[in-house]
């Protein structure tokens, strides 16, 4: 496959929010510096889309970055007034523009200015489509720190500031936003201290996608009142939970919001979260789950690099193969947490077997039925066999096909099923093989066949197979003296919810 060439981010802040968006959403969905095909002459250059765009079905993620130098202190209402036109207001218009491109013309984005090269993944159709637009605007964190007399230089939001006319006409306080333009869909702005705060927080797809979803219908539900920054919107959100067992902008009972009810988040909320004894649980309890991330990287960098091994049978797509890596990336942390957990565990014992499969399927007393996943090694014989390495590789493949396939028949339920082969620690290899089937009507030759493979490998044996349920609690328990009693316990659930009570009236 051809090399894919993205861009970098053309000032210092873009770069800074380019590497930001490749370890949060990965290098195979992040691309600085898009472009359209709109030229104002025959021989020009395209005009630049956005500053960065994510592309990660179903979500699409437009950023303007802005880094506006603060005019000073010394009068005050005009230097925030010129800061918030040059800084959001722009980046507002460019987003709008970005927005009604990628609606009318979702083939016409290139990641080069010459618009030779077209995005390399597809933009979500409509209907699927969840696009969010996202301002970053750099330049005031030191303003904000002696205006608000401390904190971490993020601006305040109140929700009564709606639209930038209020802010333009010098309606509103200074280092305060709002809705910043209520005529459209909602658009979010960060600003350089808080950029840092969600992506490092919010550090998938998914995650973030989620927040961005419920923040927007939270503010134009008119629940929202205030806030001293984004940071605190972003810990009220994690240690919330609704009555779906959700992250949420919801009660601390986990209910709904009333129609007359409105709600202010406390000062300080992001600072008394990172000091609760379960969030560094928490933090400790993923780093296992960074084991999914790199191996997602490890298809994704030959993808990108053109590298890629190619089926046996013959050629595939970036388009194709993007399909299942595409649903690893969609994976949340908590979740990448467990798989990270077991695809570790299952290594270490594949050293001593030829052949190991651990299967990942979705808790079925979910509602939703999503996406499964089965991981399997296969040492390489000593000696290789006639063929060589491509042989075993090529067996390797089949071997895989055949547990995809035995999952989609035995689990019907299952939308889609991905594969994924390595070989065992310690084998002195390295190479990895991808696979996606969505589920489909089965004919009954296509059942023999399936049954004709699994016993030529062996497969149909329950013994050959482990199983991996969602399990634990996504803030681990600490020691009692440390949790927090009853309502702000982080992330509770309703059943722990009601433990929780309980203890605390037992202690009375």
């Amino acid at each position: 496959m051809s090399i894919i060439n993205r861009g970098t981010g053309k000032t210092p802040t873009e770069r800074h929010l380019a590497k930001l968006a490749e370890k949060s959403f990965l290098n195979l969905w992040s691309y600085p510096n898009v472009f359209n095909d709109k030229r104002p002459a025959r021989k020009a250059q395209g005009q630049e889309l956005c500053d960065l765009l994510v592309v990660c079905d179903p979500y699409v993620l437009v950023f303007s970055d802005k880094h506006v130098e603060w005019l000073g202190d010394e009068n005050l209402p005009l230097s925030w007034t010129r800061w918030y036109k040059r800084a959001i207001a722009h980046s507002v218009r460019q987003i709008r523009g970005a927005q009604r491109w990628i609606g009318a013309y979702p083939q016409r984005i290139f990641i080069d200015p010459d618009c030779s090269e077209r995005l390399p993944v597809d933009i979500p159709p409509d209907g699927r489509r969840i696009v969010h637009g996202i301002v970053v605007a750099g330049g005031v964190r030191d303003a904000c720190k002696r205006f608000f007399k401390g904190g971490i230089g993020s601006l305040a939001l109140l929700a009564d500031i709606k639209g930038e006319a209020t802010i333009l006409n010098g309606e509103a306080p200074p280092f305060t936003i709002g809705d910043v333009d209520p005529s459209g869909p909602f658009v979010h702005v960060f600003d350089e201290a808080s950029l840092d705060v969600v992506l490092r927080e919010l550090d998938t797809v998914t995650d973030l996608g989620e927040y961005l979803d419920k923040k927007a219908a939270m503010f134009r539900a008119g629940h929202f009142a205030a806030a001293d920054g984004e940071e605190d919107l972003v810990a009220y959100y994690m240690t919330h939970m609704n009555e779906s067992e959700e992250h949420d902008f919801s009660r601390p009972d986990g209910k709904s919001w009333s129609t007359d009810e409105r709600f202010g988040i406390e000062p300080g909320t992001y600072g008394n979260m990172r000091s609760n004894p379960q969030y560094i649980a928490r933090k400790k309890a993923d780093r296992v789950s960074y084991i999914w991330d790199r191996l997602i990287e490890a298809f994704t960098v030959h993808m990108l690099a053109g590298t890629t091994v190619e089926l046996a049978a013959g050629t595939a797509s970036l388009r194709e193969l993007e399909v299942g890596v595409r649903q690893m990336a969609l994976v949340p942390r908590f979740k990448r947490r467990q798989f990270g957990a077991g695809i570790l565990e299952m290594t270490e014992k594949g050293k001593g077997r030829r052949r190991h499969c651990r299967a990942f399927l979705p808790d079925p007393e979910k509602p939703e039925h999503k996406t499964g996943f089965c991981v399997m090694t296969l040492k390489p014989p000593d000696p290789l066999p006639e063929g060589g390495y491509d042989r075993y590789r090529d067996v390797r493949r089949m071997m895989l096909q055949t547990y995809v396939l035995h999952f989609l028949r035995e689990h019907p339920n299952l939308p889609a099923m991905v594969g994924i082969a390595l070989e065992p620690l310690g084998s002195g290899g390295g190479s990895e093989d991808v696979m996606y089937a969505e589920q489909f009507e089965w004919t009954e030759e296509e059942i023999q066949n399936l049954q004709k493979d699994k016993d030529q490998f062996d497969i149909a044996r329950p013994e050959r197979i482990e199983w991996s349920r969602p399990k634990g609690n996504e803030w681990p328990e600490v020691p009692k003296s440390f949790v927090l009693y009853p309502d702000s316990q982080p992330a509770m659930n309703r059943k722990e919810r009601r433990a929780a009570r309980a203890r605390a009236r037992r202690r009375k």
